[in-house]
């Protein structure tokens, strides 16, 4: 591959790890629901890994030698925020981020389903508390709920019963669909808000974008016919730059998706990324890498793998980033400092 022009920074490489590397290195234990729910401990837990992480991956820039607080509410039921508002238990595990569980008896819910009140929830509630504590500690706060999408935040509450509902009541999995995108709206403007100060008209001008993890286990017709219509209510709601979050594989919802005019993609490992810049040729987009084949790939298969990413994926300027998510004890030190330094290697600037 030929350098490219000065004007072409190397998209920027991301590297995160999981609760269970956490666990493993350094013994954190993410049961102790104590934790997750005091804020001023989530911060304090927070500025230690950011340092733990200085300690060990300060040579290729992970982490920071003397991390100032980060308080952010919401961060209260991890990624799960949305379905412990609908009222899902919510488990913490000694080494995994917390698991929602989706209510037992979803089906029979469906069709009384009702956004919960911001007034009488406990977990918007808590979340309102934590930030006036570190708003008075710190000063400011931020709001970390990850919102999801419609689809998402449906699978995560009623399990298979949404999916049950898309192929035999098409009308029900519609309502159920449209009252998950309202409740991120009302969570948003009610909660977050509130949280961090901001104007409810201005925070809808911000950047947003649709989580669809779990858009693979159904058929494009199928999320044509039934979620696009919502995704899109979705998305008109909000007026500044949209990204697309598909962490599976894209190729089969390439054209699905058109509708949705997206600013910015992220596309999961396996997509055919050749064939998603052919079909969105001025989008930015970035690509998750597959952390499962890292630790055989080895500096050499690393640097191949950035190298294709880069080629199918150009020109440079529209790759944002290249990101693993979630690393696991599996993956070595070396890894990580190989997938980090793969610029140098190529050449690159980085």
């Amino acid at each position: 591959m030929a350098a490219p022009a000065p004007s072409q920074p190397f998209p920027r490489l991301d590297f995160t790890f999981a609760p269970a590397w956490w666990h493993a290195r350094f013994g954190m234990d993410f049961s102790d629901r104590r934790v997750w729910m005091d804020p001023i401990a989530y911060v304090e837990r927070d500025r230690e890994q950011r340092r733990l992480l200085h300690e060990t991956f300060g040579d290729v820039d992970l982490g920071e030698a003397d991390p100032k607080p980060r308080p952010r509410a919401g961060d209260e039921y991890g990624h799960r925020w949305m379905s412990a508002f609908w009222g899902c238990e919510v488990v913490y595990l000694v080494d995994q981020a917390p698991h929602a569980t989706p209510f037992p008896d979803a089906w029979e819910r469906l069709a009384a389903l009702r956004i919960p009140d911001v007034a009488t929830s406990p977990v918007a509630q808590h979340t309102l508390a934590n930030a006036r504590v570190l708003t008075e500690r710190y000063g400011r706060c931020e709001c970390a709920i990850n919102y999801g999408g419609p689809l998402n935040n449906a699978v995560s509450v009623l399990g298979e019963s949404i999916y049950l509902a898309c192929a035999a009541e098409p009308k029900l999995a519609d309502r159920v669909l449209r009252q998950m995108a309202q409740a991120v709206i009302t969570a948003h403007d009610e909660v977050a808000c509130p949280v961090t100060g901001a104007d409810v008209a201005t925070a809808r001008k911000g950047s947003w974008g649709i989580g669809n993890c779990p858009v693979g286990t159904i058929d494009p017709q199928m999320y044509t016919r039934i979620v696009l219509p919502v995704d899109q209510w979705f998305a008109r709601q909000f007026s500044g730059p949209f990204n697309l979050h598909h962490c599976g594989i894209f190729d089969r919802y390439r054209e699905a998706y058109r509708p949705l005019h997206f600013d910015t993609m992220d596309l999961g490992p396996g997509s055919d990324l050749r064939a998603a810049r052919a079909a969105y040729p001025r989008t930015p987009i970035s690509a998750w890498v597959d952390v499962g084949v890292l630790p055989r790939l080895g500096r050499t298969g690393i640097d191949a793998m950035i190298r294709g990413i880069v080629n199918d994926l150009g020109p440079m300027e529209l790759i944002p980033a290249i990101m693993v998510g979630e690393a696991g004890p599996e993956v070595s030190d070396e890894t990580v400092r190989d997938f980090l330094t793969a610029p140098e290697r190529l050449k690159l600037p980085g």
